[in-house]
Order: C-alpha cells, then sequence, then structure tokens
C-alpha cells in the first residue's frame, strides 16, 4: 500500500510539472517610440516602431524597392501636429496623419495619409493620401542597427528635417513654420512699405532679424530707432549692444552697453548688469 501511495505521488508530481510553462522575457523585434519636439509655435509628435537590421540587407532587400512601406513596424507611424506646417512645399493643417514611404535606389515617395488606424500599410488606400512630393536619400557613414525617425536639425528661422535613417540610408524630409513667412511679411508691410513709427514695433523687428540671423546692419537701424522712441527701455539698448558685437563693432556695442546699464541699475536688474559689464571688459580686451 504504501508502495503505491508513492509511485501515485510521483506520478501526479510528474504530471504537474510537465504542465508548468516556462516564459523567458525577450527584447521585442520592434521596440515602439515616441517623440515630441517644438518647432516655432507649434509641436510635431511622431509615434512609430524601431525594426532592427539583425545583419540583414534593409533597402532593396527586407525592405523592397518601388512598393509601399509602412515606414517602420507593426502599426502605422503616426505624425501629430498642433498646429499647421508646411512638408515639401504644401501646408498641412493641424491633426494626425500616417507616414508611409516608397523607398527607390534613388529617389524616395514620402506619402502623408489620413488614415492612422492601419497595421502598417495593409489596407492602404491611395484615395486618403493629403500629400505627397519626392526626396532623394544619402548614404551614411554611420550604421544605424534601429529604424529612426528624429528631428534634431532645427534653423533659426524654424525650418527643419524630420530624418528617416536605417543601415546606411538617411532620408530628410523638409519642414518648414508658415510663421516666419507671416512674421516677415508685417514687418514688410509695417515697418520697410508703410514705414510706420513705432518703438515696440522697432525693437520686435529688430529681436527678430537677430534671432533668425538676417541683416544684422538693418536689424542695428531698428533697435536703434526704437531707443530714439523711448530711452528708458534697458531692453533697447540691451539689444543693440548684442547685434553691434556680433557685428564686431565693440567700440559702438560698449557704448549700448553702457547705456544699458545705466537703465538696469535704475531697475535694480542686478544679473543683468552684471553681465554686461563682464561683456564690456571682454571686449576691451579684443
Amino acid at each position: 500500500m504504501k508502495q503505491l501511495l508513492t509511485i501515485i505521488l510521483v506520478v501526479f508530481s510528474t504530471l504537474l510539472f510537465s504542465q508548468e510553462k516556462v516564459s523567458f522575457l525577450t527584447p521585442p523585434p520592434s521596440p515602439e517610440a515616441s517623440f515630441t519636439q517644438q518647432l516655432v509655435n507649434g509641436e510635431i509628435t511622431v509615434t512609430y516602431s524601431r525594426p532592427l537590421a539583425r545583419g540583414r540587407k534593409i533597402f532593396g532587400g527586407l525592405v523592397p524597392f518601388d512598393s509601399i512601406w509602412r515606414t517602420g513596424a507593426s502599426g502605422a507611424t503616426t505624425i501629430l501636429l498642433s498646429e499647421e506646417i508646411i512638408m515639401g512645399n504644401k501646408t498641412l493643417k493641424a491633426g494626425k496623419f500616417a507616414l508611409f514611404t516608397i523607398p527607390g535606389e534613388k529617389e524616395w515617395t514620402i506619402i502623408i495619409n489620413a488614415d492612422t488606424a492601419l497595421h502598417g500599410a495593409f489596407g492602404y488606400d491611395s484615395k486618403k493620401d493629403v500629400h505627397r512630393f519626392k526626396v532623394q536619400p544619402v548614404k551614411s557613414e554611420k550604421f544605424q542597427e534601429a529604424f529612426t525617425i528624429d528631428l534634431n536639425e532645427i534653423a533659426k528661422n524654424g525650418d527643419g528635417f524630420l530624418s528617416l535613417s536605417w543601415e546606411n540610408t538617411l532620408v530628410k524630409i523638409p519642414l518648414k513654420s508658415p510663421v516666419d513667412e507671416k512674421v516677415m511679411t508685417e514687418i514688410n508691410a509695417r515697418l520697410i512699405n508703410s514705414s510706420e513709427k513705432n518703438a515696440e514695433l522697432f525693437y520686435q523687428a529688430a529681436n527678430y532679424y537677430y534671432a533668425t540671423g538676417r541683416d544684422l546692419k538693418q536689424a542695428a537701424v531698428w533697435a536703434t530707432e526704437a531707443e530714439k522712441a523711448d530711452k528708458e527701455n534697458f531692453y533697447y539698448p540691451n539689444l543693440l549692444q548684442k547685434i553691434l558685437a556680433d557685428q564686431k563693432d565693440y567700440k559702438a556695442a560698449t557704448a549700448a552697453a553702457r547705456r544699458a546699464i545705466v537703465l538696469g541699475e535704475k531697475k535694480n536688474m542686478t544679473t543683468a548688469v552684471t553681465a554686461l559689464k563682464k561683456r564690456i571688459a571682454e571686449w576691451e580686451n579684443k
């Protein structure tokens, strides 16, 4: 009886062990990724999956040339715009879009589609395309193991590039904010064409030219006009000294900085005054 009981326990234990499942945690083949980047006044949010090369030939291999590609893995790659933006010479309104591409050896077709609920490119409908345009790929020296989308190249006026990189291929999608064009149109209309006289308008125009790397001589003229119209505003000579210093006119920059210091001391702007005095000392050694 005792021997029979032992046999039953052994069999039961064997069955119990055989039914136990072993599960190992493994990294996902295509990790999910998302990033948000401010561009001028708006934001761009890109959500996508990042497949890995894993020693495979990617473009012209795993990803065939001249065929629609989901531009990533898993679900559709999406782009969320908080404000309108110019992409490939067409203005896209604020909203959410899917990004598809047709890779080619010498040319890629970039596709912005309205259907963001697809699993990859399955069910893709060209009738829902919002925009199509072409860009040229370039060969990158650095090998990219994981498919990557980023937005790092941002110019002073808000222009940029949405970059797609994988293996040794880099594709740059041009982006442009319509804000710059609108600001320049207003500056031309109010200052250049109609010669409107307003201290704050002079200051804002000078500051915009300075911030976006435009004509510094013109920026200096407007900053000077702003200071003439309002001699008690610290920010006007403070901007002028920056513009003049960038033109390496340190004598005139020093004079503007000293005028800003006087105004800053009246308003107890200790940090700004200290920084200006330090700049003047540096210019004296040039």
